[in-house]
């Protein structure tokens, strides 16, 4: 594999990170991508792995590491035992200092018990060298490269990273692990999405009720936002066979709760949620109503007579009209608010019921040939 960059620079930093600038990119990223031979091995906190946890929900982080000391094979000798024993110490403190669920972000850990490379990146900066993600490298002499080109940074995460990551072992069943990101991943959305129509839809009275805005200029909620809210919708629509595809074959417990939220899903009528707001819903027009476009349109109706003094009457016709077409769609999308309002709540319920599910279970769903010993 070859992928051509520019843009590069190399770099030796002693006595600190070669890939500083990269964490120094963790604050405005939405993608982190990381493969090392190891994290750092001493000390209850880790400084680099506490910089993961500050970052937002929403950002993507994905981490590919080989374990220090594990083998394929471990012989049955003294020193065979030593190897083994030390094999699985390292084994134990890789499981627990990159458990998923410590982390707040969309957090992928795979292991690669042949990877030695090392990459640190965002979506916009990459150091590839020697350095590991590990406090120790600070302590090495270590060089390699910074790159800001955003071409390559793509293809390389495209390409090479997405190979290694399709040759290594996830932390979770493959399965586990992709209905445990959907979820944490839509949870996420589906909060900012909550949060936006309370706050940017609906306005609030002095008693906490909630009513749609009598003007079109106080609706903040946009087609932007819109558009968002009917992808995560689409994509919650997969959340049932991502579920199904986790059967256990020796817990039935498991299964159980499974078919519950498989149930609990099918009572969620996404299809009409996703019709309310996608083009020519009800949700969709109101959101989408431009008053000064409309206004436009009525008074272009008004062509043949709307000159010299009769202007301002039919500019204020015009006006009139908008307005009321306004409120014809506000009115067709408040007939059914409170449905699609609850059908949302809705999807938040079943995602955390989820979550709890992935959280009682998760320790039973590690991936059994991480550990070897």
């Amino acid at each position: 594999m070859e992928i051509s960059f520019e843009k590069g620079k190399f770099v030796y930093c002693p006595g600190g990170f070669n890939y500083q600038e990269v964490l120094d990119d963790f604050k405005r990223a939405k993608k982190v991508r990381i493969i090392t031979y190891n994290i750092s091995g001493t000390g209850n906190t880790d400084p680099l792995l506490e910089q993961i946890k500050k970052l937002g929900e929403d950002v993507d982080v994905q981490i590919i590491t080989n374990i220090p000391s594990r083998f394929e094979t471990y012989y049955s000798s003294a020193a065979g035992e030593a190897m083994r024993s030390r094999a699985k110490h390292n084994i134990e403190v890789y499981l627990k200092k990159l458990n998923p669920e410590s982390f707040p972000t969309a957090f992928s850990i795979s292991f690669n018990f042949f990877n030695h490379a090392k990459i640190i990146g965002t979506e916009n900066i990459v150091y590839i060298g020697s350095a590991n993600f590990s406090n120790e490298s600070k302590q090495n002499i270590e060089t390699g490269v910074i790159i800001e080109d955003s071409a390559f940074i793509a293809r390389l995460y495209d390409e090479f990273f997405e190979y290694i990551k399709g040759n290594s072992t996830p932390y979770f069943d493959d399965d586990f692990n992709l209905l445990r990101l959907l979820t944490l991943n839509l949870i996420a959305k589906f909060t900012v999405h909550r949060a936006k129509l309370s706050d940017t839809l609906f306005q609030r009275t002095a008693y906490g009720t909630y009513y749609l805005p009598d003007s079109p200029d106080n609706v903040y909620f946009s087609g932007e936002d819109l558009a968002e809210l009917v992808f995560d919708l689409q994509s919650f629509q997969d959340l049932d066979v991502r579920a199904e595809n986790t059967y256990s074959e020796d817990n039935n417990g498991y299964n159980d709760d499974i078919d519950e939220i498989v149930a609990r899903l099918s009572e969620i009528d996404v299809n009409w949620l996703i019709e309310i707001a996608s083009d020519d819903g009800v949700l969709f027009d109101f959101v989408n109503f431009n008053y000064e476009q409309t206004w436009n349109n009525c008074l272009q109706e008004y062509s043949a007579e709307a000159y010299d003094e009769y202007l301002d009457e039919y500019v204020e016709r015009a006006q009139n009209d908008a307005i009321a077409i306004y409120d014809s769609k506000k009115q067709d999308f408040e007939d059914v608010s409170d449905i699609f309002i609850r059908g949302i709540d809705s999807i938040i319920e079943v995602l955390k019921l989820v979550e709890e599910l992935i959280d009682r279970y998760k320790d039973a769903r590690i991936s059994a040939d991480i550990d070897n010993t």
